[in-house]
């Protein structure tokens, strides 16, 4: 096959999986899309008689370098992507779990933090299609009434409508409050306003507590069907990461309730990266039905844009009263779902299908779940440093992730400070600053245009293969796309 007969091949593979992707996220924007495509066209062209193996290796070796810069901020990292369609997946793994600890390897557990809430949500959505669970009755029906002031559906509740308020915190006073009182000041939780849509904790640790045998189907659901063997709240196996000295579990409300055998929906699971792209498998294969992805991903108002009391556009505005946008709807049941204006504090990545949704969590936990397009991708980073304060990756506009290493070699590090982070010296001197980001856009990109790079460079080596006739190369294209790559850091 000549030069000009694989560079038209590839181009129309390439428009063939453009327009996949445009119909299934209905992109206004795809210009960069296309840029991406046309440099793969022209590198892959130019190495047209390489091996499917030495192709592989090229598309990925930009993406690894992302992520050994970034790993050079954390004390650990993992990542982990797949593509179903061209069964593609790529785990990384880099660090140590503390500074003095163990290597960071595919058996380590991080703590989910916040993104414990969606294996409560898919928990409540599988218990509902069983039967076994109403999400359309009134949380104040469930528990013998122990949640009296909430007359409100179990869905309403999950989607964050209402702002839910307790009589006092659950991790007051250094978490030694009674079980009796914990239970107590819960049972107190009342209704503070309506359609605030304010992100809270209180109604997924509620959304827990009142499903039935919660603890047995959990293990029923995502360590038996799902086959999830190292996602657990349990703490008495695997390396462990993500927690600060002598503590349990990051979250201060889930140390608390988990003190007491109580297992919080909101914090507190311990996962890895192979164990969230399983959990993406299942859902793919239709663990949910249809109608519970859609009322998983589906927000609480049709129109996503918070209106005034008058019906005005409800703005943001900072300390001197000065508009900064919109105020949005941008969780649906308990997750971020794929906004039509394509917001980007979504934590979604702009070519993604409509039917996707994403996860994060205060640890460094983030995931992102596309089951229209097959994509799948998450980073579990622990961002403890050795002080006990939060580090952070921060955004690619001001620094270049690839060159942190060579920042840190110099004793340079990262630090939150209020909503942004402070870049010090090894003297201490603030040389810069950045918009506040536990994990940079940078590297969700990099994850799913990596993933739709290496989809399209098999299509089009699958077509040559089929052209030619040559079974050798096909074979040697499944061969080096479709076995996972485990990547692990020195």
């Amino acid at each position: 096959m000549e030069k000009q007969e694989y560079l038209g091949l590839i181009t129309e593979e390439e428009y063939k999986l453009i327009d996949e992707l445009v119909k299934n996220g209905k992109l206004k924007e795809y210009r960069y899309l296309v840029e991406m495509f046309d440099k793969e066209k022209n590198m892959l062209a130019g190495m047209m008689d390489e091996s499917p193996e030495v192709i592989y290796n090229k598309i990925i070796e930009a993406y690894l370098k992302i992520v050994k810069g970034i790993s050079m901020l954390v004390p650990g990292l993992s990542t982990g992507i797949k593509d179903s369609k061209s069964k593609v997946s790529i785990y990384t793994y880099d660090g140590k779990t503390k500074e003095n600890g163990v290597n960071i390897d595919e058996n380590t557990r991080f703590d989910l933090a916040s993104s414990t809430k969606l294996f409560t949500a898919i928990e409540a959505l599988k218990l509902a299609e069983e039967g076994r669970f109403d999400l359309d009755k009134l949380v104040s029906d469930y528990k013998n009434g122990k949640y009296t002031n909430l007359n409100i559906s179990v869905e309403e509740m999950a989607k964050f409508i209402y702002e839910l308020r307790t009589d006092g915190r659950l991790d007051e006073k250094d978490g030694k409050l009674s079980l009796e009182e914990i239970q107590r000041r819960l049972s107190s939780t009342n209704i503070a306003k309506k359609n605030t849509f304010i992100y809270s904790d209180i109604p997924f640790i509620i959304l827990k507590d009142i499903m039935p045998k919660s603890d047995e189907y959990f293990k029923k659901y995502f360590n038996e069907e799902m086959n999830l063997l190292q996602t657990s709240y349990d703490r008495s196996f695997g390396a462990l990461t993500g927690m600060r000295d002598n503590e349990t579990v990051n979250d201060p409300k889930a140390r608390v309730m988990e003190s007491y055998k109580l297992y919080p929906g909101h914090a507190g699971i311990f996962s890895t990266s192979y164990d969230l792209v399983k959990l993406f498998e299942a859902l793919d294969k239709g663990f949910l039905s249809d109608e519970s992805v859609t009322k998983l991903i589906t927000p609480a108002l049709d129109n996503p844009i918070l209106l005034n009391s008058d019906g005005t556009i409800a703005y943001t505005k900072n300390k001197d009263g000065i508009v900064i946008g919109v105020k949005n709807v941008n969780r649906a049941f308990g997750v971020y779902y794929k906004h039509p204006e394509g917001i980007r504090v979504n934590e979604m990545v702009d070519v993604m299908g409509d039917r996707s949704f994403a996860i994060a969590g205060f640890t460094g936990s983030w995931a992102t779940f596309d089951l229209q397009n097959g994509l799948t991708a998450n980073i579990l980073a622990n961002p403890l440093s050795n002080e006990n304060e939060r580090e952070i990756v921060i955004d690619n506009r001001k620094f270049s992730i690839v060159d942190c290493g060579k920042h840190f070699i110099d004793g340079t590090k990262f630090k939150v400070a209020g909503k942004s982070s402070k870049v010090l010296d090894d003297e201490g001197n603030v040389v810069g600053t950045a918009p506040f980001t536990r994990i940079t856009n940078t590297l969700k990109e990099a994850q799913i245009y990596t993933l739709l790079q290496l989809r399209l460079a098999k299509m089009a080596l699958n077509r040559k293969a089929y052209l030619e006739q040559s079974q050798i190369l096909a074979d040697a294209v499944t061969e080096s796309f479709e076995t996972p790559k485990v990547m692990k850091g020195k």
